[in-house]
């Protein structure tokens, strides 16, 4: 099938009716990224290839090692705003809906009311994306999880239509790209096929309505400036003008002052939040959906851990050889919606 058709043709199942969005009239709210570092049970599945994260691993993975990783995971979600819960969180490397029925059931998240979305994918290993939203802010509309490439498998992008109380329309789009692993010249060609499909499937939504609220959140395995995103995507650098129609990424900012979101070797921007020029631009007066300086890093001193060279990087969960106890080996991204 011609590629091009089978863009379309995946993406016609996803888009339904829309509309063009009006500007939220509600509270501000918070959306968060978190790539949760292997958030698995510890039931093996047939199917994948999970064997790394069961009781009988070489670095076991049983109960109370799950639940410490559970009550992690809640409680730096939970600490993004100590006032009010996120209003959608989009994750990363997640096992199954089971374990985020339980991150529901066992933190603090439970008094959030979220509803969860999650489709099982082609990944190996067994990981996916998800999100979750809180049902007294939005409903959904529509989701399907789309391939992100044809000639390998790995991760789906999971799109989203939500609508506020509103009526307003917001396009989301969940990314977990190929890994480095092997080495990052050698893979960008999968995260270009991943960019290449993601921007068909941008591109849909803004050529029919350049006003949309569209918002890509993922882990991307590439920085604001690598090709994946600059030339095939077309995420620009946030200025003082903005398109409506194009894209916008939101961790630009902290990218070039050196900041990172994960640590090997030195720090790195791979969690990003990219948006359509309309969400950065007033609309009849009234002020921008996001504002200056767009997105931001969570990065307690309670998240970190100081390593051999005397640098507080992310405190990871574990490795193939060894358990540390910590949070995720990725820190969390977030923006405010007003």
């Amino acid at each position: 099938m011609n590629y091009r058709i089978f863009v379309v043709l995946t993406f016609s199942l996803l888009m339904g009716v829309s509309g063009s969005p009006q500007h939220m009239q509600g509270k501000p709210f918070k959306l968060v990224f978190y790539n949760a570092e292997n958030l698995f049970d510890t039931i093996d599945n047939p199917r994948t290839s999970d064997n790394d994260y069961l009781p009988s691993s070489k670095v076991p993975w049983n109960t109370t090692r799950y639940n410490h990783k559970i009550q992690h995971t809640g409680k730096v979600l939970t600490s993004i705003d100590s006032l009010n819960l996120p209003g959608i969180i989009g994750m990363a490397e997640i096992e199954n809906r089971a374990v985020l029925e339980d991150l529901l059931k066992m933190t603090g998240l439970k008094n959030g009311g979220y509803q969860i979305i999650l489709e099982e994918g082609r990944d190996p290993r067994g990981i996916n994306v998800a999100l979750m939203f809180r049902k007294d802010l939005f409903r959904e509309i529509s989701h399907k999880a789309a391939p992100s490439a044809r000639s390998f498998n790995t991760r789906d992008i999971l799109y989203v239509k939500l609508a506020d109380s509103k009526k307003d329309t917001f396009h989301l789009f969940v990314n977990h790209w190929k890994s480095r692993e092997g080495g990052a010249g050698e893979t960008e060609i999968k995260r270009i096929e991943n960019a290449t499909i993601l921007k068909h499937l941008s591109d849909s939504i803004l050529s029919r309505f350049p006003k949309a609220n569209v918002i890509i959140m993922g882990d991307f395995n590439d920085e604001p400036g690598d090709k994946s995103l600059v030339e095939v995507l077309q995420a620009e650098k946030p200025e003082k003008k903005f398109s409506p129609g194009k894209l916008y990424d939101l961790l630009y900012s902290p990218y070039e002052k050196g900041e990172g979101t994960l640590f090997y070797k030195d720090w790195d921007v791979f969690d990003q939040i990219i948006v359509s020029g309309n969400m950065l631009i007033k609309n009849k007066g009234k002020a921008p959906l996001i504002l200056p300086p767009f997105a931001y890093i969570f990065k307690p001193d309670w998240i970190l851990y100081k390593n051999k060279n005397g640098e507080w990087v992310p405190n990871r969960t574990a490795s193939s050889k060894e358990y540390f106890g910590g949070y995720s080996d990725h820190l969390p991204v977030y923006m405010i919606v007003n």
